[in-house]
């Protein structure tokens, strides 16, 4: 990264907390928009707008403004938008406030199921633990330093309880330490 900061951008994609899309544009304007910062040709621009809009399940929505669309629909805009340019890795800020359980659930799977599909890693940072799976692997971070590391199910081992039970130990004191 500090060597060669702009090839190293260019393999990363961004979902920021608050939307930044521009609601007065087309989803597809938006998508065509951002393919060209990132330099990708007309065509190349076409071909991936086309893919991103299919797999996110938006291949009708290309038309409408970004402000006709509820917040799932907007989310999954942000996504095509940040995969566009086919990065290796996904920063997720807390994707999936506002959403409802059962968005929440499909954004989920989705981002689990391109995980596999393609050769993408995915940081999400998240308060809401029931989006955790067992095998996941995690950092807890408290006041800005990193407090514990291991799968979901390794730290609720390790702090006798669940998750909850663990993220809450660990963040229970200033320097994240726990008293025993």
């Amino acid at each position: 990264l500090r060597d060669q900061p702009r090839a190293a951008l260019r393999q990363l994609g961004v979902v920021f907390q608050q939307s930044t899309l521009d609601l007065d544009l087309s989803v597809e304007q938006n998508l065509r928009y951002h393919a060209a910062l990132h330099g990708l040709s007309r065509r190349q621009s076409s071909l991936r707008v086309d893919a991103e809009l299919a797999r996110q399940g938006l291949g009708e929505r290309r038309r409408d403004r970004v402000r006709e669309l509820n917040i799932g629909h907007r989310r999954r805009v942000e996504i095509a938008r940040a995969l566009l340019h086919e990065p290796r890795l996904l920063l997720l800020d807390e994707a999936s406030v506002g959403l409802d359980p059962a968005s929440r659930l499909a954004l989920n799977q989705h981002l689990r199921q391109l995980c596999r599909e393609h050769d993408l890693s995915v940081l999400w940072t998240t308060h809401l633990l029931d989006e955790v799976q067992p095998h996941d692997d995690l950092l807890i971070l408290h006041q800005g330093r990193l407090v514990a590391s291991g799968t979901a199910d390794s730290l609720s081992l390790a702090h006798g309880g669940d998750l909850d039970d663990a993220f809450a130990c660990l963040t229970s004191t200033p320097s994240g330490a726990h008293a025993r």
